[in-house]
C-alpha cells in the first residue's frame, strides 16, 4: 500500500499574494512617512517663527520706550535695534514689501530689521542660529503700530505646492 505524505507548507500563489501585500503596505508607509516629515518640517519653521515674533514684540516695546520723546523715531529705532539687538535694516526692502501680508502693511509703512545669528542666539534659538545665515529671518513692523508685526523667512517654505514667506501665511495655510 502506497501512502502519500500530506505536504504542509506555502503554495507559490500564496507567496506571491503575500509579497504583493507587503509591497503595497511598504508603499503606503513610505508615502505617509514622507508627508509626515514635510509637515514636521513646516511645523518646526512655524514654531521657530512664533518664538522670534514673541521676542520681537518684547524688543519693540523696549525700543518704543526709548523713542517716545524723540523727533526722528525711525532713526532712533534703527539705532536702538542695531545697538541693543544687533538687528539692522536689510538692503532688499523693496523685495520684502511684496512678501508682507496686508495685516501688517496697512498703509502706515513697514519697517524691516534682519535677524542675525547673534540675535537668534539671544532669543534662545541656538540650534536655528547654526543652520541659517544673517538676514534669513526678517521682522516686519507696521510703522504706525509696532505691536503689529510679522516674521519673514526670506528663502520661503514650500507647503502644498505654494511658496510661503511669512509666519501669518504659514499659520493660515496650516491652520495653526
Amino acid at each position: 500500500m502506497l501512502y502519500l505524505k500530506e505536504e504542509k507548507g506555502i503554495t507559490l500563489v500564496a507567496l506571491i499574494i503575500m509579497v504583493i501585500v507587503i509591497i503595497i503596505l511598504a508603499g503606503i508607509s513610505l508615502t505617509q512617512g514622507s508627508e509626515l516629515l514635510k509637515t514636521t518640517k513646516v511645523e518646526t519653521y512655524v514654531t521657530n517663527m512664533i518664538t522670534i515674533r514673541a521676542k520681537a514684540k518684547v524688543y519693540a516695546e523696549e525700543v518704543n520706550a526709548g523713542t517716545w520723546d524723540v523727533q526722528d523715531k525711525s532713526a532712533k529705532r534703527n539705532e536702538l535695534y542695531s545697538e541693543k539687538y544687533n538687528m539692522t535694516k536689510p538692503s532688499n526692502e523693496s523685495e520684502l514689501i511684496s512678501k508682507v501680508d496686508e495685516n501688517v502693511n496697512k498703509g502706515n509703512g513697514v519697517e524691516f530689521y534682519q535677524i542675525t545669528k547673534e540675535t537668534l542666539t539671544k532669543m534662545g534659538l541656538e540650534d536655528l542660529a547654526k543652520d541659517v545665515n544673517d538676514g534669513d529671518y526678517v521682522v516686519a513692523y507696521d510703522a504706525g503700530d509696532y505691536t503689529n508685526l510679522d516674521i519673514i523667512y526670506t528663502k520661503g517654505i514650500e507647503y502644498n505646492g505654494k511658496k510661503l514667506y511669512t509666519l501669518s501665511s504659514l499659520q493660515r495655510e496650516t491652520g495653526e
